[in-house]
């Protein structure tokens, strides 16, 4: 049975899988294979990382380590059948059987293993890529299905749908009007405040949301050269708010039914 919220659970395992790969490199990777309903999925979990024996046969594999997007070295081909999950084989240079690797001997059942040793969840993703960061798993889809897994068994399904809710600035052009436009703000605050002068830096990033999750206030600091003319800073964070707010600079992405901001931006004011 699919539901629409997913458990807070799921989103520890994602973050804890997506922190997993990402230690091992700064690099995006690649995902798992799973054949389920029929349809091949891509699966940003790796079920063998559960299986401590095969710690021996990741060693023995260091040597086919060439790609940084698959420092893990292998990529396994995974399916869901009668209710359980089944590792049919492991591309590493070679497809590999799970026969043909001593530590999962005990767990095959003809051709394929059957993958008892896991119980967690997995994450098994679909459609257009909504978010990307160029590091392990972080990256999110439009449809991301979180199965979770016991001892092999299949337990429940449950679905979430991401979307892009502000772009926030994509192209040069837009950052240079971005510019242009603090710069205009600064002079203006520097001919009502002539004493305050230099570069204000700010940290700006979305603090609130209406019911379909629009930003509706913003959250500004100051992280460097704080204005010490408080009618000032009031000042400026009234209309950082009002522009940030009407030109949607930032990012601002629905995942597993929250808005999600994924980078927040510290911005220079110059006062000229």
């Amino acid at each position: 049975m699919i539901k629409k919220r997913t458990p807070m659970t799921l989103l520890v395992s994602l973050v804890v899988w997506a922190t997993c790969i990402s230690t091992a490199s700064a690099t995006g990777q690649e995902g798992e294979r799973l054949v389920w309903g029929g349809k091949e999925y891509e699966m940003l979990t790796c079920p063998l990382y559960y299986n401590a024996e095969m710690e021996k046969w990741n060693e023995r594999m260091e040597k086919e380590r060439t790609s940084t997007a698959l420092y893990r070295g292998y990529v396994g081909h995974w399916s869901i059948e009668n209710g359980f999950l089944y590792l049919d084989y492991v591309a590493a240079g070679k497809n590999i059987p799970p026969r043909d690797i001593p530590e999962l001997k005990k767990y095959c059942k003809g051709e394929r293993a059957v993958a008892t040793w896991f119980s967690d969840t997995l994450r098994v993703v679909s459609g257009n890529m909504v978010f990307y960061e160029h590091c392990g798993f972080n990256r999110h889809y439009e449809h991301e299905d979180f199965i979770v897994v016991k001892r092999g068994k299949i337990v429940s399904v449950n679905r979430s749908e991401n979307k892009v809710l502000i772009k926030g600035m994509v192209n040069s052009k837009q950052e240079k009007e971005c510019v242009e436009d603090f710069k205009r703000l600064g002079a203006e605050l520097h001919k009502r405040y002539p004493e305050m002068s230099g570069r204000i830096f700010v940290h700006i990033k979305y603090s609130a949301f209406d019911q379909n999750y629009m930003p509706t206030a913003v959250d500004i600091k100051f992280v460097k050269n704080e204005p010490s003319n408080q009618q000032m800073a009031r000042e400026l964070k009234e209309k950082l708010s009002k522009y940030v707010l009407s030109k949607g600079l930032i990012p601002l992405y629905l995942i597993n039914g929250k808005p999600k901001q994924m980078q927040s931006r510290i911005f220079p004011i110059p006062l000229l």
